[in-house]
């Protein structure tokens, strides 16, 4: 009725499946987020799932290592979170959620992991600024850095004013 005719879109899905035959599964704390973010990654001991986990060891964040294709693979914590570090500076590691950032670097086949809740301490301040750790495709870190880490803390305990009469 009308000038338009009415079509009528029915909902429009594709399915398909994945093969679930030989699946690996690999699972972790909830509590932890873990599988928060995955990456894949190759090296010379074969091919690699990294899961990260950023609720891990009082929310310090980690990231596991789970090796495919093996049997009775599990997931390893790596600890990644003592290498994190920034040398000469009153780290504040609790809550950094390492592995909220987790990428694989096509470059060098290694990845990146980051925990933007990292601080420092300076003085009385505090300074939240992020720290990020990268590691080459042995998990072996290459370096740790913070976009801005604060070199020594200024403080002022005494403020005089002058005022001319």
């Amino acid at each position: 009725s009308g000038p338009h005719q009415g079509y009528r879109l029915e909902n429009y899905c594709e399915a398909y499946n994945i093969g679930l035959e030989g699946a690996e599964v690999f699972s972790g704390s909830r509590n932890e987020q873990f599988g928060y973010l995955v990456q894949q990654i190759a090296n010379q001991e074969g091919k690699w799932l990294l899961v990260s986990s950023p609720w891990s060891e009082n929310r310090m964040g980690d990231i596991y290592k789970c090796a495919v294709r093996q049997q009775g693979s599990k997931c390893s914590k790596m600890d990644l979170q003592t290498v994190t570090s920034i040398p000469n500076v009153n780290e504040i590691k609790k809550d950094m959620n390492l592995g909220l950032t987790l990428v694989r670097n096509p470059t060098t086949g290694g990845f990146l992991a980051c925990g933007p809740l990292w601080a420092q301490q300076c003085g009385s301040q505090y300074y939240a600024t992020g720290i990020c750790s990268e590691f080459d495709p042995s998990f072996q870190i290459l370096r740790s850095f913070s976009p801005a880490v604060q070199s020594k803390a200024i403080s002022i305990n005494t403020l005089v004013i002058i005022r001319d009469v």
